[in-house]
């Protein structure tokens, strides 16, 4: 089946899983699966990214299923996804405000998944449930490396609304639970106002890596770069990408839009040295995407491109 006949077939079932991709919602041997996370309770500020999942995999049935290579100039031959084994296994089912149980349902599916061979691709739904993921994937590997990007740190601490469980603590409790290891952590697009004095200070007594948007302007620093992302590579990776390291006159519709964010072509350019790995992730995200507020469609559309470039740069060529 062509493509134009895939989309066709999905049109008429009613059906919309990402990228056309076969829609499976028993957990099976699968070189990968992509997985929607509508959850929002752990959003502090603009909710709306509950409906996440849905808007990204409306706006991924008008993209084309093999992304464009950067330079023309060589070849790079592409298979399709599906043809790769990769599965769309639904949403998994979460109560609005309840975010340890989504935590529960999060690990729980994807640990299923997990165990029949599959990587994991969750279209979120707020940062907080990443913390589920990485549950399920650090009880296989041990503690996994992480490439994180976001404008926020993320590390936090203390409860709001009653509950130390949030979008902005959750990278906290992954190193503190063990599931990621800080000498393999690595965050990208930091350069929001921050309201705890101690957060970067955990952070680097840590030993996580962390650069600016600014950093990434300084020739200087470039090698430094490709060094952490080739450390990174060595071993069981896990890539987490809230879509506010954008700058919002590229993706507005995002729970904590901060100005002087990465231009999605410096976006771009970090993903593709995911090619570079000697060892792909075992698990990535796209996070945050509220398609309530304002600029969603477009947002939704700039989403769905960097969930595929994360899966270009998975599979094998």
């Amino acid at each position: 089946m062509n493509a134009a006949e895939s989309l066709f077939e999905h049109l008429r079932s009613g059906l919309t899983p990402f990228l056309g991709l076969p829609h499976v919602l028993q957990p099976q041997p699968a070189a990968g699966v992509v997985l929607g996370a509508p959850f929002d309770g752990g959003v502090l500020n603009r909710p709306g990214a509950r409906l996440g999942p849905w808007a990204l995999r409306a706006a991924s049935m008008g993209l084309g299923r093999l992304p464009m290579p950067l330079s023309l100039r060589r070849e790079e031959p592409a298979t399709p996804l599906a043809a790769q084994g990769w599965v769309d296994g639904g949403n998994i089912p979460t109560r609005p405000f309840d975010g340890c149980e989504a935590l529960e349902a999060v690990e729980h599916t994807c640990a299923a998944w997990i165990a029949q061979g599959a990587c994991t691709l969750l279209l979120g739904g707020d940062h907080l449930v990443t913390l589920g993921a990485l549950r399920a994937h650090a009880r296989l590997h041990g503690p996994l490396g992480l490439l994180h990007f976001d404008a926020h740190p993320d590390a936090g601490y203390g409860e709001v609304w009653g509950t130390p469980f949030h979008h902005g603590t959750w990278l906290r409790q992954a190193l503190e639970e063990g599931c990621v290891d800080p000498q393999r952590t690595v965050q990208i697009g930091l350069r929001a106002p921050r309201f705890e004095e101690g957060e970067l200070a955990f952070l680097r007594a840590a030993g996580v890596s962390a650069w600016t948007p600014w950093d990434l302007q300084e020739a200087g620093l470039a090698a430094r770069l490709r060094e952490d992302m080739a450390r990174l590579g060595q071993g069981p990776t896990y890539v987490t990408l809230d879509l506010d390291v954008l700058d919002p006159a590229y993706c507005p519709a995002v729970a904590e839009p901060v100005p002087g964010g990465l231009s999605t072509r410096e976006l771009t350019a970090c993903l593709r040295l995911l090619k570079e790995w000697p060892r792909p992730f075992v698990g990535a995200d796209v996070m945050e995407l509220a398609p309530t507020l304002s600029g969603s469609e477009e947002s939704a559309r700039v989403a769905a491109h960097f969930a595929l470039q994360l899966l270009a740069s998975r599979v094998a060529p």
